[in-house]
């Protein structure tokens, strides 16, 4: 995987800690190459009730807890980006619903009836980042907000989660991310021959444990099942071999993400390793991944 000088980078992460994770390495290249880095926190990661649970060493919980562990999240986001050699205005933080992304796709996309987390009790972007006071938990008030990001960077290169991952937090903001590709395409904000979209996996079969996910991967569809798998089946995958620098600072700024470790230590651990993969999705694919997942819900456009 060649990585252009002067690149500009926008990485989606559906939850702080999946920026580190998947691109903590390709981040540090592009800026290493005099690029520019923008990453996109879809969540605030405030709807883990485990992870709640360990931080406050009991099993009562409250709205104002999850509230309280989404904004240390998102401080522990930060303390990643720098560690990755970022600024924090370089991380951008929508306040989407963690445990929601698909609620919003599958039965909540229009904002008359928005989506109410059941852990922090919004129905809307509450914290201070937010874009705008008007903007629901629904599925078109996300996509609205993916596109203004999108505009506003006008990325070379967007890395975004597989839509073949298992968590459908995952697996929904890759589809969202393409939708609104998709429609800036159409609009003619950006062009497939300058914009390159790559995919990246977490939550999969012995990912990154073995190679026994190569095996499945191209028979399988969004989210694990068969939506779109006949789309994703030819897609190709790119290997980005790290520097040990490149690898040390990916360990630092896994070391940011405090309460994940608490939580998830081993299988975050299982991500240091000398190699990220990134699979490249051809215009054919990105342009027909969001229509054929819109059509399962029977939307005809998403």
């Amino acid at each position: 995987m060649e990585i252009p000088v002067g690149l500009r980078l926008m990485v989606f992460s559906p939850h702080p800690d999946d920026e580190t994770l998947a691109a903590g390495g390709l981040i540090q290249r592009v800026l290493e190459k005099g690029g520019s880095v923008r990453v996109v926190f879809v969540t605030n990661g405030d709807g883990y009730t485990e992870g709640v649970r360990t931080s406050l060493k009991e099993k009562n919980t409250s709205s104002n807890d999850f509230i309280e562990y989404g904004e240390k999240r998102h401080d522990e986001a930060l303390g990643a980006l720098r560690a990755l050699g970022l600024q924090p205005e370089n991380g951008i933080f929508l306040g989407f619903p963690d445990d929601g992304i698909d609620d919003l796709w599958s039965q909540h996309w229009s904002s008359i009836r928005p989506y109410t987390s059941p852990y922090t009790r919004y129905s809307r972007p509450e914290y201070k980042e937010r874009f705008s006071r008007w903007t629901e938990y629904a599925g078109m008030d996300l996509k609205e907000e993916i596109s203004r990001t999108l505009e506003g960077f006008i990325p070379d290169w967007i890395v975004l989660p597989d839509p073949r991952d298992y968590h459908p937090d995952h697996c929904t903001t890759g589809v969202f991310v393409l939708d609104a590709v998709r429609q800036l395409n159409e609009k003619g904000d950006i062009s497939f021959s300058e914009t390159k979209i790559f995919t990246y996996l977490v939550h999969y079969f012995d990912y990154p444990s073995s190679n026994q996910w190569i095996k499945e991967i191209s028979v399988t569809g969004i989210g694990g099942t068969r939506a779109a798998g006949k789309v994703l089946a030819s897609a190709q995958w790119y290997n980005l071999h790290l520097t040990a620098n490149e690898l040390e600072g990916k360990k630092r700024a896994l070391a940011a993400h405090h309460t994940q470790i608490q939580v998830l230590g081993e299988f975050l651990k299982e991500f240091m390793r000398s190699d990220e993969l990134f699979c490249q999705l051809s215009s054919t694919q990105t342009l027909n991944i969001p229509i054929e997942y819109a059509a399962r819900f029977k939307r005809s456009r998403s």
